[in-house]
């Protein structure tokens, strides 16, 4: 479930320029995963860091 609300979340950051700019400044990745809870996205640090890892 994690990896498809990251998905979701990644797909509203590619729409949204202001969201954009708030991840792409985020301190790390608990910071962007608080980011994404704001918007009642659910995924851990930890998934986020294997996403970009690839």
């Amino acid at each position: 479930m994690s990896k498809a609300q990251l998905s979701a979340f990644l797909t509203e950051v590619e729409a949204d320029a202001a969201l954009r700019q708030r991840v792409e400044t985020a301190a790390n990745a608990s910071a962007v995963a608080a980011i994404a809870l704001e918007r009642g996205h659910v995924f851990s640090a930890a998934t986020l860091s294997r996403h970009q890892r690839g």
